[in-house]
C-alpha cells in the first residue's frame, strides 16, 4: 500500500470539489491537520471513514486503497465488506471508549478523594505537600481523560475565551509546581552537600564533653544523651570516641564511652542508670496531661546487661552495657548504625553493638520503635522531651 500515492489522490478530490482542508475537515469531523496527514501520506484515513470518504467523492474504496480511479462502478461487494467492517471497528472502538470513560470517571473520583484526606490530615511536611501536589496533577490529568472521552472537552473547546482560560490555568499551575521543583532541587544539593561532608573524630577521655555534643548537635540527635554521665572524674580508667557528622535532618555516627568504677562508684552509677526517666508534657498549658517514660532494662539482646533509653526510633540507640565482672560500663550512642556495621568504623566494637545485627536494617515506622525521649499523645504526632520542663507543675493527668 502506497501511502504517499493515496495522499495525492485524496488531495486530487479535494481539489475537484475545490474544497479547502478546513472545508474538508469539517465534512468529516477531523481537524484539519488529520486532513493534511492524509494528503502528505504520513497518516491513512480511519478505516470506518473510507466508505463515507469514498461516498462524499463518489469513488470506489478500492480506487482510493489504492490511490487512483479504476471504474466508474461502485464495487458493492467491497462497499459492503468495508461497511461491515467499519461498523464492526465502531463497534469495538464504543466498547473500549466505554470502558475508558468509567475508569476515568472511578479513578477521578478516588483522587478527589486522596486529595480531600491527605488536606484533612495535613501537618507541615515537604514530603506530605509534594504528595498533594502530585495528587493534584494526577487529578488534572484524570480530569481532562474524563471529560474528553465523554464529550465534554469538545464542546467546552467551542466556548469562546476556553483556550485563554485553559492558557491561564496551565501557567498557574506551571509556577505552582516550579515552586515546588525548585525546593526540592535545593533539598536535593543541600542533602548532597551534607552527605559529602566528613565525619567529625575525636578519641581520648580529655575530648569528652556531653554538654558541648548537646549543643553543637541539639535536636538533630534525637536524645538528651541521659546515659552518658556529666562527670567523668570518678572514674578509674575509660576510653572515648566520638564519630559524628550532622546531616540535613539528623546527625549520623556513634559516641562510645568506656569507663571502669571502683565497687562503690560502680554501684552509684547503675543506681543512677536504673532511676532514668522522662517526663513529656503534651501541651504548655497549666494543665497539660503528661507522661512519664522510664528506662528500659534488657539481659537478652546484648552480650551483657543493658539500659535502655532509645531502641531505634528514628534509627537511633543509645543504651549502658554493665560488665559487673570488671566493674565496668560501656556507654554507646548510634545514630543510623546499619552504615557503619559492614566493614565500616563499628566493626571493631561488634561485641557492644545488638547480638542480630540484622535488626539494624528496620523496614517500616522507626517511631513506633522505644525511646525513653518520646510520646505519642494522639493523632500520630509525637512529643519531645524537654529537659528545661523537668520539675515543671500541671493540673493535667498522667497519660
Amino acid at each position: 500500500m502506497d501511502q504517499q500515492k493515496i495522499g495525492k489522490f485524496l488531495k486530487q478530490l479535494r481539489n475537484e470539489k475545490q474544497m479547502t482542508q478546513e472545508m474538508l475537515a469539517q465534512v468529516f469531523n477531523v481537524s484539519s491537520r488529520t486532513i493534511s496527514r492524509w494528503e502528505t501520506g504520513s497518516n491513512l484515513p480511519d478505516i470506518s471513514l473510507l466508505v463515507e470518504i469514498a461516498d462524499f467523492f463518489d469513488v470506489d474504496v478500492r480506487e482510493i486503497i489504492e490511490g487512483e480511479r479504476k471504474s466508474d462502478m461502485m464495487n458493492e461487494e467491497l462497499h459492503d465488506v468495508a461497511e461491515k467492517m467499519a461498523d464492526y471497528a465502531d463497534a469495538e472502538k464504543t466498547n473500549l471508549l466505554n470502558w475508558v470513560r468509567g475508569f476515568s470517571l472511578v479513578g477521578t473520583f478516588l483522587l478527589t478523594l486522596a486529595i480531600a484526606l491527605q488536606c484533612i490530615n495535613y501537618e507541615p511536611n515537604f514530603m506530605r505537600a509534594l504528595a498533594i501536589l502530585f495528587s493534584f496533577l494526577g487529578f488534572v490529568g484524570m480530569a481532562i481523560t474524563t471529560l474528553y472521552t465523554n464529550g465534554i472537552l469538545q464542546k467546552l473547546a467551542k466556548k469562546k475565551h476556553f483556550g485563554l482560560v485553559v492558557k491561564v490555568i496551565v501557567g498557574v499551575l506551571a509556577i505552582f509546581s516550579l515552586r515546588f521543583i525548585l525546593v526540592f532541587l535545593f533539598i536535593y544539593v543541600l542533602c548532597f552537600y551534607e552527605m559529602s561532608q566528613p565525619y567529625v573524630h575525636k578519641t581520648g577521655i580529655e575530648n569528652y564533653d556531653k554538654e558541648y555534643i548537646l549543643e553543637e548537635y541539639g535536636g538533630d540527635l534525637n536524645s538528651s544523651l541521659l546515659i552518658f554521665p556529666d562527670d567523668v572524674s570518678d572514674m578509674l580508667s575509660s576510653d572515648y570516641e566520638y564519630f559524628l557528622k550532622t546531616g540535613l535532618f539528623d546527625t549520623d555516627g556513634d559516641i562510645i564511652l568506656e569507663a571502669t568504677y571502683t565497687d562503690e562508684n560502680y554501684d552509684k552509677e547503675v543506681e543512677r542508670l536504673s532511676e532514668i526517666k522522662c517526663t513529656i508534657y503534651d501541651t504548655i498549658k497549666e494543665d497539660s496531661d503528661y507522661h512519664i517514660n522510664e528506662i528500659l532494662y534488657d539481659e537478652e539482646s546484648y552480650n551483657y546487661p543493658a539500659y535502655i533509653a532509645s531502641d531505634g526510633q528514628s534509627s537511633v540507640y543509645e543504651y549502658a552495657l554493665l560488665d559487673d565482672d570488671d566493674n565496668k560500663i560501656v556507654y554507646v550512642y548510634l545514630s543510623y548504625p546499619d552504615s557503619l556495621i559492614n566493614g565500616g568504623h563499628l566493626v571493631k566494637y561488634k561485641d557492644y553493638l545488638l547480638k542480630d545485627l540484622s535488626s539494624y536494617v528496620f523496614e517500616g515506622n522507626t517511631l513506633e520503635r522505644f525511646s525513653i525521649y518520646y510520646y505519642n499523645f494522639g493523632d500520630d504526632i509525637w512529643t519531645g522531651y524537654d529537659p528545661e520542663e523537668e520539675g515543671r507543675v500541671t493540673t493535667g493527668q498522667e497519660r
